[in-house]
């Protein structure tokens, strides 16, 4: 309990606050909806997860459309100011300060080297826990930086930050059930729409929780379990007008591909007919039945989508012309 009390105090949050609290509404819930779906949130507290140091605004703040080089200079500046006092309390001994500037220097190679645009060249991405947030072909990119209680992966597009995905580290979950850890949650950021996925079974429809959902001006806020394949909640904060640009841009470039979270989507999506519009969700998202890795003897009667453990299908191949350029490196135009 440590470690949660931790995040909790990091959030903001009290650690026994709202954990002892009633169950937030069902999908369809009473609170008013926000601009992009979801409930009105808490303003004010979802702008201070776009705080170079988490709740602390005055250590500078990621905005939305900042290049790929002003994202990674204020990461730069958040590590220096965390190696800073360590740097300080070493000045006694030489040896040690430079092992302490050397480790600094590999966190800030990392983060740069981490940039990556998705021009069509397959990455451990693609099959990672960020895998269903993306596209190649489409103008994206992304940067990611280790911070204490989680990881945050900046989402690019067309050379603008939209999208901040804030996987939360195992040890900050301490094995809370999703529900649970979605009520402290709420007690930060107001109450939250809960989203629901079908899953068929042997016999009928699963309906299960998928998603906790709050909007705040034109911010989208959403609260992801990604706990079966990764044992991690993530937070995904994001521009909704942008993040409608990506998916309409990835529509046309890639149109046999869902464009987002596509079991989320067809959930909610309305096909202006009297039929349930979840009766054959499994079949309209994959086309097949598709199970998860070593499944196919154990489970033969659940047929379980590919949604949240990475599992994307390969990108359309990139036109004639595009093959015809050459590739930029990674890193291109950032430097520290």
């Amino acid at each position: 309990m440590r470690t949660f009390g931790r995040l909790w105090l990091a959030l903001g949050l009290s650690a026994g606050l709202s954990l002892t609290g009633g169950a937030p509404a069902l999908a369809k819930g009473k609170g008013k909806a926000g601009k992009g779906g979801g409930e009105n949130a808490n303003a004010a507290e979802i702008d201070k997860l776009k705080a170079v140091r988490l709740g602390d605004p005055k250590a500078g703040v990621f905005k939305w459309n900042m290049s790929p080089e002003e994202v990674l200079g204020l990461v730069r500046d958040s590590i220096q100011k965390k190696y800073q006092p360590r740097i300080e309390g070493a000045a006694q001994d030489p040896g040690k300060q430079q092992r302490i500037h050397d480790e600094m220097e590999r966190e800030l190679q990392a983060v740069k080297k981490s940039y990556a645009k998705f021009e069509g060249q397959k990455t451990g991405l693609d099959v990672s826990i960020v895998g269903p947030e993306f596209q190649q072909n489409t103008g994206e990119a992304v940067l990611v930086a280790k911070e204490d209680i989680w990881t945050r992966y900046f989402f690019f597009f067309e050379n603008g930050l939209y999208k901040m995905f804030l996987a939360f580290n195992k040890d900050a979950i301490e094995g809370k059930p999703f529900r649970e850890f979605a009520k402290g949650m709420e007690g930060k950021y107001g109450h939250a729409k809960e989203v629901y996925r079908d899953e068929k079974v042997m016999g009928g429809v699963k309906r299960i929780l998928d998603h906790f959902d709050w909007s705040a001006g034109g911010d989208k806020l959403r609260l992801i379990d990604r706990s079966e394949f990764y044992g991690v909640y993530c937070l995904v904060l994001s521009d909704s007008g942008t993040q409608e640009r990506a998916i309409e841009r990835r529509k046309v470039v890639n149109p046999d591909q869902p464009s987002g979270d596509a079991l989320v989507e067809a959930v909610i999506a309305k096909d202006g007919n009297d039929r349930d519009s979840n009766d054959n969700i499994i079949d309209r998202i994959t086309g097949k039945e598709i199970r998860k890795p070593g499944d196919e003897q154990k489970h033969d009667d659940i047929v379980v989508p590919s949604v949240g453990g990475g599992g994307k299908k390969p990108a359309s191949s990139p036109a004639p012309e595009a093959k015809s350029k050459k590739k930029s490196g990674p890193n291109d135009g950032l430097e520290l």
